[in-house]
């Protein structure tokens, strides 16, 4: 019988063992293939990257993804390899070679991974013509896609070339296996476990204080100039950051756990619960005896929420923050009266004169040579503020159908609008002295600060809310003002037509808002780097959650004698699923809780050192990170399904 033959029968005897391995790398050479299409793409590519950026991307993007196949591969390879060491010393027993052996198992290799191949192709086919779809509908393409090929010939070739150096690699791998084992290794490699590691009550502190370090470094950059980021350094911070949680988490993991374990063993009342006394002590000893696995996990863990939050934080929450940067759906000075006019008029004739509200704001520049002024007074070219009267800023806050945060204003009281949130309100109190004219000085109150902002900062930074008494007096002084002409109603901030047909009345007027096109522009600018990232993030979750799922399959054979043991002493099915379930729960559960707490502190110190916070609203940060845990945990809690589902069924079928 040929070798071929018996690879071929190998795979149909043990369809189900190699069933959840086929499937996951039809699913991950789906996405890889799909990545490659798309990053080949040359119609779409010249359509959404003018300045190269997007194909440096995918470049780099590429290579994470290859590696991360790669990687994902030949552990799934190394775990079949070892689950079969029995049957492997049969084989040396009966006569073969080792070469013999090795060819066996690259052509066992070769029918999986060709197989899947194929589906992947077939499949990533589909994912990137609706991929290629999504875009062209997202960023409004002007793209037939009829002329977008269903299979890329390229993109084939390359996965091709890529497949057969994964298949070099892998058959390198077993033959350093084989090469150093014996026969009696062979026969006895499956119960073979790594080197355990001892507990050390040293390292277990110091796993602990690392992690903490750490943690308070991340949220040290919030004290802003402050911070440590800021006296001595961001790039030696953030590497001290990193370098604590990452040997915070070696100690934690190695020490730390196992030494928490052994003192809660103390509780007799705890420990001596019927699961309990079977799950501890075999917990301990997976930890110690497979902490390399578990660091590997808990840092992709970490890694994959990151990532995966912060591309969704970056492109949410400039998205959130147009509300203040461009509050009125269109937004433009008056400088001619017949644009003006023209203008209101094309508004009327695109979306109706019942849902048209037109405002015209004066605003008046006003100087003062006051200590401590604000920082937006000196923000603009010309400094200033820009005063606007209550019942103009009601007004328009009312059009735009929000509430004004603050009661009617004395004479000489004011509110001023701050660009940017502050935790102190530093401002609040101050009073400042209007220099109005050469003879004419008035001392303003800033009674409180407000974020709420009724015009956008490209026609106006620096505004003082005052009262209408004083505006009327300032007014009659005839200094420098000017008026903002803005354009809401019913569903005009994500009207396109309004914007369009506007657009050609003010072209190269950088002072001309428009809600829509930035938005639009918002989404165009990220969404490809959303693409590319998300290609990455689904290929972390998978090879998370297959190692588990690997890991704790590879467990569970080893000791499913235990198991039967546990039968014959009186425990019954449902007792031993409870047993079962408790173990997997908790290994699922440690890289997710450790790496969900590192990602929350990564995520704060990217936010406070990244990204320009104008709307001081927690839930503009919040949500997409919520949304990305979401996405994660259901991802999962899928694969933890499956995991106690498989590990149920080998304990379960056959047992004798």
């Amino acid at each position: 019988m040929g070798l071929f033959t018996i690879a071929k029968k190998n795979l149909k005897n043990n369809l189900s063992f190699y069933s959840f391995y086929f499937i996951s790398v039809a699913f991950v050479l789906m996405v890889f293939f799909s990545f490659i299409s798309f990053s080949m793409n040359d119609i779409v590519m010249e359509k959404i990257s003018s300045d190269g950026r997007v194909e440096t991307m995918s470049k780099t993007v590429a290579i994470f993804v290859m590696a991360f196949v790669l990687f994902y591969m030949s552990y799934s390879n190394t775990f079949f390899m070892k689950k079969r060491m029995n049957e492997l010393g049969i084989y040396s027993l009966l006569g073969y070679r080792k070469s013999t052996m090795l060819k066996l198992l690259t052509f066992e290799n070769i029918i999986i991974c060709f197989a899947a191949l194929f589906v992947g192709i077939i499949f990533g086919a589909i994912a990137h013509k609706g991929i290629v779809g999504a875009i062209i509908k997202i960023l409004k393409l002007q793209i037939d896609t009829s002329k977008v090929s269903f299979i890329n010939l390229d993109a084939v070739l390359f996965t091709f070339a890529f497949i057969f150096a994964v298949l070099f690699v892998l058959s390198l791998s077993n033959w350093i296996i084989l090469r150093k084992s014996s026969l009696l290794t062979l026969v006895r490699m499956e119960q073979k476990e790594d080197k355990k590691i001892k507990i050390n009550t040293v390292f277990s502190l110091l796993g602990l204080f690392f992690i903490l370090i750490g943690y308070f470094l991340a949220i040290d950059i919030t004290r802003g100039t402050n911070s440590l980021w800021k006296t001595i350094g961001f790039s030696p911070i953030a590497l001290l950051t990193m370098f604590s949680v990452i040997l915070g988490t070696i100690f934690f993991i190695h020490s730390f756990l196992p030494y928490a374990i052994q003192q809660l063993k103390k509780n007799k009342i705890w420990f001596y619960k019927e699961s309990n006394i079977i799950v501890i002590p075999n917990f301990i000893f997976k930890i110690r005896s497979k902490a390399k696995t578990f660091i590997l996990l808990t840092l992709l863990t970490a890694g994959t929420l990151a990532i995966f939050s912060s591309t969704l934080l970056t492109l949410y929450y400039p998205v959130a923050a147009t509300e203040r940067i461009v509050p009125s759906a269109i937004e433009f000075p008056l400088d001619d009266k017949d644009v003006t006019n023209k203008a209101l008029q094309t508004v009327q004739n695109t979306v109706g004169k019942e849902n048209t509200r037109y405002t015209e704001t004066t605003i008046i520049n006003g100087k003062s040579n006051s200590n401590n002024l604000p920082k937006e007074y000196r923000i603009k070219k010309e400094h200033g503020f820009d005063l606007i009267s209550e019942s103009d800023y009601r007004k328009l806050i009312h059009i735009q159908d929000k509430n004004v945060e603050f009661n009617h204003l004395a004479k000489n009281e004011s509110i001023l609008v701050k660009y940017r949130p502050e935790k102190e309100n530093l401002d609040k109190g101050k009073i400042y002295t209007l220099n109005l004219a050469p003879t004419t000085n008035i001392d303003i109150k800033v009674k409180d600060t407000t974020l709420l902002n009724s015009i956008g900062f490209a026609n106006s930074v620096a505004t003082l809310i005052i009262s209408d008494q004083l505006y009327k007096e300032i007014k009659a002084l005839e200094l420098s003002e000017k008026t903002i002409v803005s354009f809401n109603g019913l569903d005009m901030r994500n009207n396109k037509a309004v914007y369009e047909n506007l657009a050609p009345l003010f072209k190269n007027n950088s002072y001309f808002t428009s809600s829509y096109q930035k938005n639009d522009y918002i989404i165009q600018q990220n969404s490809s780097t959303f693409l590319l990232i998300s290609f990455v993030t689904i290929i972390f979750f998978i090879a998370t959650g297959s190692i588990l799922y690997f890991h704790n399959l590879s467990s569970m054979m080893a000791n499913k004698n235990e198991f039967i043991i546990l039968n014959r002493m009186g425990y019954n099915k449902k007792k031993i699923k409870r047993i079962i379930s408790k173990e997997i729960f908790t290994l699922f559960s440690i890289p997710y809780i450790i790496g969900l707490a590192h990602s929350i502190f990564a995520l704060i110190a990217y936010k406070t050192a990244l990204m320009d916070d104008l709307l001081g609203k927690s839930s503009a940060f919040i949500l997409p990170i919520l949304f990305a845990i979401f996405i994660f945990t259901v991802v999962y809690i899928v694969y933890y399904l499956l995991t106690k589902r498989a590990c149920y069924k080998i304990i379960f079928n056959n047992k004798k």
